[in-house]
């Protein structure tokens, strides 16, 4: 099946990243402003971060004492014992707080969720549009990104119903070191082209989906895997670019060329498993 879904993909490389595009470029880019937001809502949030400023402020005036030390060995003495007192005081203050710092996760926690879903809802929607068209595709039949959208477009209400129930479950399983939301990404496989196709929706889809991997659950999680390496390894090639609005861009455009070879696999499950 790899192999099938990379010669697909080499052979209708700018048709399927085109179709994939139109649904993965925004989702990737919310995402992004998600994680974001997270991150400066974390920084304004105090707690360990203070205790790290401290920290810094007590060190910083140890170098000045190394390199510019005071006259005398009396005054010398006294600096060094006052930097000790300011640092045992800083230790002090410093106590843990279980609650405070849990208090400085919750925004973390509630971007991760919220970019998990927005990532999954986009391959829900883009996985939905690349089912028909590789199946015409494998039919030796000519179609293209409009032919995809229409047929996804005619059940778009019974789409967003049904991957935004997907989205919620396995952004809240990512949360619970990630392995769950993987298996539940895995376990949903089948729901786009099950909705897309063949009518059903919402949890109906979901659990026709889980029951149908039966005996496909290997070649799921391994294209799920591969969507999460190409996730990490969008990620790792963005921190390369200069720091800014390009991050988050050079991310999404690297994921949107590579999710369609994992997506055109699961197209290509769903039409093994039926």
């Amino acid at each position: 099946m790899i192999a099938q879904s990379l010669s697909l993909y080499r052979k209708h490389f700018g048709t399927l990243v085109f179709t994939c595009a139109v649904a993965l470029l925004p989702a990737n880019l919310l995402a992004a402003g998600a994680v974001v937001f997270g991150l400066a809502s974390l920084s304004r949030g105090g707690g360990l971060a203070e205790t790290r400023t401290r920290t810094e402020q007590v060190q910083e005036k140890q170098r000045d004492l190394r390199e510019s030390p005071p006259a005398t060995a009396e005054a010398r003495d006294e600096r060094a014992r006052q930097l000790g007192r300011e640092a045992l005081e800083g230790n002090a203050g410093s106590t843990f707080d279980p609650l405070h710092f849990l208090q400085g996760l919750v925004p973390v926690a509630y971007a991760t969720a919220i970019a998990a879903a927005l990532l999954l809802a986009g391959l829900f929607l883009a996985h939905a549009a690349l089912v028909p068209l590789v199946l015409e595709l494998m039919q030796g039949r000519p179609a293209g990104p409009a032919q995809a959208w229409a047929a996804a477009g005619s059940r778009i209400g019974p789409l967003l119903v049904t991957g935004l129930l997907a989205a919620l479950l396995v952004a809240l399983g990512a949360l619970f070191f990630i392995v769950p939301g993987l298996v539940l990404a895995a376990g949903f496989s089948l729901a786009p082209p099950i909705v897309v196709l063949e009518g059903p929706y919402g949890r109906a889809a979901l659990e026709q989906s889980w029951r149908r991997l039966r005996c496909h659950w290997g070649a799921a999680l391994s294209l799920w895997a591969l969507i999460a390496i190409f996730t990490v390894l969008a990620s790792a090639l963005a921190a390369l670019a200069p720091p800014g609005p390009w991050r988050p861009v050079a991310a999404s455009v690297v994921r949107m060329l590579l999710y369609p070879f994992p997506l055109v696999g699961l197209a290509l499950l769903y039409r093994k498993v039926t």
